[in-house]
Formats: C-alpha cells, structure tokens, sequence
C-alpha cells in the first residue's frame, strides 16, 4: 500500500509540474530538495543523472526556443529537470519487483474492461529489463563505428540508427516468442 501511495504522488507531482506556472516552479523545486535529502541522494549523483537527459532536454528546449517562445523553453527545462530529479529520486527507494506490483494493483479495476493487471505488470517489467540491454546494444554500435574509424557524430547518425533499430526488432521477436513457447497468452 505505501508504495502505491509513492508511485500516486510521483504520478501527480510529475503531472502537477505541467499545470503550474512560476510560483509554484519554486514549490516544486522545494519538494525535490526534500525528496533527495529524504533519499540521501548526493548531489554530484543528481547531476551526472540530469546531464544524461540533458540532450533531451536541450532538444526540447530549442524546439520552443525556434518557434519564439523563449520563456516557455526556460520553463520547460526547469520542468523537465525537475521531473528527472524526483525521477531518480523514486528510482532509488523503489526497486522493480515493488514497481510492478504496485502497477498490478493499481490496474485492477481495469478488470471491468477486461484488462488483466499481470498483463500491465509483465509490459512494465520486461520494458524495465530492457532499457539496459538497449544501453549495452547501442554502446556496441557506437564502439564498433569508432574501431572503423568513424566518427559518432550527426551525419553518421544513419550507421547507428539501422542496427540499432534492427537489434530492437530482433530482441523484441524473441521476447515474444519465449513468452508464447511458456503459453502466456
């Protein structure tokens, strides 16, 4: 039950964020502070993790930044960090197995539409498991370029995308082959 009182108020924190406009960015940005000092998360930690979304949100930002709203690119960046940190932040007193159950119960009363929340459950933790092999797929490839003599750069970009989109599809039939031959339905 506590954990799904957590995963809820990440749930409406990181929806909230969305809704909110400057005063309340400060409010938010308390609510982080406390959460990493909760969780004992250092701040070089949180730091190292944000600069890993920060193409992302840089990405994002400049969309905004382009199309004339430069305030609501600041915001957004400031959203977006903000949401990464308190991201970390229940990553680290939560772990997967706790994770899917929580998002079991919390699908039960999906039955009445008939959707299983084993079903939602399995979805979760095989996407979980497998954003580590993606990871360990797309640094092979970057590795592999640069044994060629090849750049990792945007006009190369084409060499990563293919295999890596390749090793996806290929990794995805198996996963759903394994599960077939164990007759999940």
């Amino acid at each position: 039950m506590f954990n799904a009182v957590k995963f809820l108020s990440i749930f409406v924190y990181t929806i909230g964020i969305f809704f909110f406009e400057w005063p309340f960015i400060a409010v938010f940005l308390l609510i982080n502070i406390a959460a990493m000092f909760l969780c004992r998360l250092r701040p070089l930690a949180a730091v190292k993790y944000i600069l890993s979304f920060l193409p992302f949100i840089l990405l994002a930002a400049s969309f905004n930044f382009i199309l004339g709203f430069v305030q609501h690119a600041l915001y957004l960046s400031a959203r977006l960090i903000l949401i990464c940190n308190i991201t970390q932040c229940y990553k680290k007193v939560v772990n997967t197995n706790d994770l899917c159950r929580t998002i079991e119960t919390l699908s039960k009363p999906l039955k009445i539409f008939n959707i299983d929340g084993k079903d939602i459950s399995l979805m979760v933790s095989i996407s979980l498991a497998f954003i580590p092999v993606l990871r360990r797929d797309f640094e092979q490839i970057k590795t592999a370029l640069k044994a060629k003599g090849m750049k990792v750069n945007a006009q190369n970009f084409r060499y990563i995308v293919k295999p890596f989109f390749v090793s996806i599809l290929s990794r995805t039939n198996e996963i759903s082959r394994a599960i077939r031959l164990k007759g999940y339905q």
